[in-house]
């Protein structure tokens, strides 16, 4: 099973959050920098990007997991 609370650690690392944010900023200066005529270059960027922003998502939602749990009325 995920524990929540270790995957909250990780997003709560500066070191991961600099890693993940260097990661993505690659991606746009490659974006940015691309010729007129490197259209597949560019959409393989901008596909790495959203992959990156839908695993980090993820991993918040598991993140936010134990707290919703605690929140939720027991019955």
């Amino acid at each position: 099973m995920i524990e929540s609370s270790s995957i909250k650690h990780v997003l709560e690392d500066s070191s991961f959050k600099e890693a993940m944010e260097n990661l993505k900023q690659m991606h746009m200066d490659m974006i940015i920098n691309s010729d007129v005529d490197e259209k597949v270059a560019r959409e393989i960027c901008y596909l790495r990007i959203t992959t990156i922003n839908e695993i980090l998502s993820h991993l918040e939602s598991i993140a936010s997991d134990e707290k919703i749990d605690k929140k939720r009325w027991k019955i």
